[in-house]
């Protein structure tokens, strides 16, 4: 039996289309203003990064790192079911997010720190476990946690 290149290539290329699901929440953070920040789980680096490289076909390849978000920018960050049960099993029953403005980039994260250089906000893991959309949105003043679509929620007057 002679098997014919078409179907290696057909079953190759309909094997590699499967993408399991996900299992576990995803928090989309919207920044709202015109300027760039940067949205960190914690502050113990030693320097923030805001670009990586690497190269491809022997040539540089600069990408910003996705929790360094632009102007008016969406990043999304996901939580898998493991880590929110470990976060349990610690007993810890918050996820705190530090929002770092961009002019405060160029310190170190313990200056930031100490001198309260930084936003933060705290969601709930039950809050996240509980609802199936979670948009984070960052204005110059505010931070709004919001769990549907609904347009006039995040309506001003």
């Amino acid at each position: 039996m002679k098997l014919k290149p078409e179907f290696i290539l057909i079953f190759l290329l309909c094997s590699c289309i499967y993408d399991p699901p996900r299992k576990g929440k995803e928090v989309s953070i919207h920044n709202q203003t015109n300027r760039p920040i940067m949205v960190l789980d914690s502050l113990t680096e030693k320097y923030f990064k805001l670009y990586d490289t690497a190269k491809v076909n022997d040539r540089r390849y600069i990408s910003r790192q996705p929790n360094y978000i632009t102007e008016y920018g969406v990043y999304r960050r996901f939580y898998s079911d493991a880590e929110i049960e470990n976060l349990k099993n610690k007993n810890i029953n918050r996820i705190a997010l530090y929002v770092i403005d961009y002019n405060n980039l160029g310190n170190t994260p313990g200056s930031i720190l100490i001198n309260h250089l930084y936003r933060s906000f705290d969601i709930s893991i039950d809050t996240l476990k509980k609802y199936e959309l979670n948009h984070l949105f960052i204005s110059t003043d505010t931070m709004l946690l919001e769990h549907d679509f609904n347009y006039y929620t995040n309506w001003k007057q």
